[in-house]
């Protein structure tokens, strides 16, 4: 068997403990999603993560899924994502396939999201393993400044099923603008908590996000 090795890539909130490890870095993502006939959609995600307060880029990664939209909340996305971590000075690859649902719906004006997601990773550098993720993002309806902000929250817990235990958990918050139809940037903070070894460690990360909706 494979040795484990640490995850730097899941990052967590939850409350750290007082002698907890600190770092910063950022994450850095581009979301593309396209219509196709029907109710049928595509979706590429890419992203490029640094710690080590910014100075050193550990993981990157890229993919595209197919989706359907069930109702006008419910829709249902299967996908491959080719991931690279950085460890040492070489970048070692995982291969992911994705299966989730994501809910969306207007409650009193607050646009409130849910996505599930389940993970199949697989490694040619350590155990392969499967992964449940989930979501939840809430973004208020308040216009901030003539640029018209809107403020969100959102958390994401990890799970993996071969350790039978959560790996991290995220927590941020930030502001969305809609500068134009079909395009929202997004900028933020996320506290996360997360797995090495057996010991828990934190990452304060400044989080930007550019979606555009062909």
């Amino acid at each position: 068997m494979r040795e484990l090795r640490p995850l730097p890539l899941v990052l967590t909130v939850a409350v750290a403990p007082a002698m907890a490890a600190q770092d910063a870095g950022g994450s850095y993502n581009l979301l593309l999603k396209a219509s196709l006939t029907g109710d049928w959609f595509v979706i590429s995600r890419s992203n490029v993560a640094t710690r080590n307060n910014f100075r050193d880029e550990f993981l990157a990664y890229t993919g595209a899924s197919l989706g359907y939209q069930i109702t006008s909340r419910l829709s249902l996305r299967i996908g491959y994502r080719r991931a690279w971590f950085r460890f040492a000075e070489d970048w070692q690859p995982e291969d992911r396939v994705m299966l989730e649902g994501y809910f969306a719906d207007r409650i009193n004006g607050f646009r409130l999201t849910n996505r599930l997601r389940a993970e199949g990773r697989y490694f040619d550098w350590r155990d392969d393993d499967v992964r449940l993720r989930n979501e939840i993002t809430l973004e208020a309806p308040w216009d901030l400044t003539p640029l018209a902000l809107r403020p969100y929250v959102e958390e994401e817990v990890f799970y993996s099923t071969n350790a039978g235990r959560f790996e991290a958990n995220w927590l941020g918050g930030g502001l969305a603008w809609r500068p134009a139809d079909g395009v929202k940037l997004k900028i933020g903070y996320r506290w996360n908590r997360f797995r090495a070894g057996d010991d828990w460690a934190n990452r304060n990360v400044l989080v930007t996000g550019i979606n555009v909706f062909f």
